[in-house]
């Protein structure tokens, strides 16, 4: 590769790189755990286009001391590019799972796994295995094929991952993980073929931009108080179901909280914000990733699943979920929701505005058959009633 050509993808890859990370950091709304993840791939991305272009800037320089560079930054550039694809493995399952636990055991076995592969980096030095440097030029050693490897096996984890784990993956995300994985899997496959050693941070960068996108573009569809779907993701939706040319059917249901008002009126609207977010919470893990939630408006969620779902039973899930809630007293008050349900046929000549107001009815006459049962929602005075 020509010194202009590599300077240019050089500095796309690191311009790319910089962009995404001042852009994110702008963003307030973000998952914490996500942002350390992503900014700590990103950073060790950086670290490795910079040192890899460093090693060949310097690369046949005379002198003792560009000898000692040249060991120096060609190893840590080693231990950079496989922190870059370890991060990348952990956040990759995080997007795909939303699991902090789940990622955070990987994280573990992946800190290891990097330590590790630094110390027989520092072993490579007086040995060359790896590498060596002769005359201030880079040279491949015996076991170079295995370092390559190596950094594939996060990658190859990844892979693995989607095809072990493809029923808890959304399609969007399954392809978004296929689409970086061959994305940069193309990188490193010519610079193999063509030993350029250049174009893997280039392809790096396209597919972090790529994920950078869907990343943004899924956030807009999430309501910022609860981390579930807003309306607008919902607005998506039924725009997808109406333009649906075949007959389907779905369950569509709208849950609505019970005497919400009461609890930002008497315990204040944090504790409102903290009944939305139980209910969302709730909701999140008694459906499967095939199905739809999102918050409607206010206290309102709405739930759809293809109709061979079996809705009513999502929905008995949840009440168990929010009597569990309610009977360790977790919070000041009781959690109840009223709901109406019905199935949707798509392609059947009624709109789906129609539709929703349908099961709104259902949901409202719901609730007011059960407003004179649900005396308050605050715990001691539900306590207090039942002392009476």
């Amino acid at each position: 590769m020509s010194p202009a050509i590599y300077i240019n993808t050089v500095i796309g890859s690191c311009l790319t790189i910089i962009l995404i990370i001042f852009d994110y950091l702008r963003k307030f709304n973000t998952d914490n755990f996500q942002r350390r993840l992503l900014i700590g791939m990103l950073s060790a991305a950086f670290v490795s286009v910079i040192l890899d272009f460093a090693s060949h800037v310097i690369s046949g320089m005379p002198g003792t001391a560009v000898s000692i560079i040249m060991y120096c930054v060609i190893s840590v550039f080693y231990v950079a590019q496989i922190c870059c694809f370890c991060l990348c493995l952990v956040f990759i399952d995080y997007f795909a799972h939303n699991n902090p636990e789940r990622t955070r055991k990987i994280f573990s076995a992946v800190c290891i796994f990097m330590i590790v592969y630094a110390i027989s980096i520092i072993i490579n030095l007086p040995f060359g295995f790896y590498f060596s440097v002769s005359d201030n030029i880079y040279l491949p050693g015996k076991l170079q094929i295995l370092g390559l490897l190596l950094n594939c096996v996060p990658v190859a984890v990844i892979i693995a991952d989607v095809f072990l784990a493809s029923k808890d993956f959304r399609q969007s995300q399954g392809y978004l993980i296929v689409v970086f994985t061959v994305i940069t899997g193309a990188g490193a496959a010519l610079d193999s073929l063509f030993k350029t050693g250049s174009l893997i941070w280039p392809c790096f960068s396209a597919a972090i931009l790529y994920i950078y996108f869907f990343i943004i573009r899924s956030d807009s569809k999430l309501d910022s108080l609860t981390g579930i779907g807003n309306r607008h993701s919902f607005n998506e939706f039924i725009n997808k179901l109406s333009k649906i040319n075949i007959k389907e059917k779905y369950s569509i249901a709208l849950l609505d909280l019970d005497r919400f008002k009461e609890i930002n009126d008497t315990l204040g609207h944090l504790e409102g914000d903290n009944a939305l977010r139980d209910m969302a919470t709730i909701i999140k893990g008694c459906i499967r990733h095939s199905d739809f939630a999102a918050r409607y408006g206010g206290d309102e969620f709405i739930l759809a699943a293809k109709a061979d779902s079996d809705i009513q039973r999502i929905i008995d899930r949840i009440t168990e979920s929010i009597d569990t809630q309610n009977s360790k007293r977790i919070r000041p008050y009781q959690l109840y929701f009223s709901y109406g349900y019905d199935i949707y046929s798509t392609n059947s000549g009624l709109s789906i505005h129609d539709f929703l107001n349908q099961v709104d009815l259902k949901m409202y006459r719901q609730k007011e058959e059960r407003r004179s049962k649900i005396v308050s929602v605050i715990s001691a005075r539900v306590d207090g009633d039942k002392n009476v």
